[in-house]
């Protein structure tokens, strides 16, 4: 996939080098393919690969890990809830009872003066 952009080409692009080396800094604020070692000696050239298939690749990885993570969630969910269940079922239905009981008065704060038609 190309995107032409700012009178550029931009492609995606995978890069293979040897071990222990790194790639050159250009003179526009990125890299060359040329690959340098330690001591900063030119050894040879970096091979650049499409990245067409390596994002496609993850893509379908990444599908496939969701989909999985979404069937285990909606098979555990069922059986965490009847193991919770009856203890949130309990202190619901004792503060039921304790309030049902309770006759509710508002305090004097609450109580505003009464307004009255003019």
């Amino acid at each position: 996939m190309n995107i032409r952009w700012g009178g550029s080409v931009w492609e995606l692009m995978l890069v293979k080098r040897a071990v222990g080396t790194a790639l050159s800094n250009s003179a526009s604020d990125g890299y060359s393919t040329l690959l340098r070692d330690g001591a900063r000696n030119l050894v040879g050239h970096a091979d650049l690969l499409n990245a067409t298939r390596a994002v496609a690749g993850l893509v379908a990885v990444s599908a496939v890990a969701g989909s999985a993570l979404t069937v285990a969630a909606t098979k555990v969910t069922p059986h965490l809830r009847t193991k919770f269940r009856p203890a949130a079922q309990g202190t619901a239905e004792a503060t039921a009872e304790a309030t049902s009981d309770t006759p509710v008065v508002e305090p004097d704060a609450l109580q505003g003066p009464r307004l009255r038609a003019v």
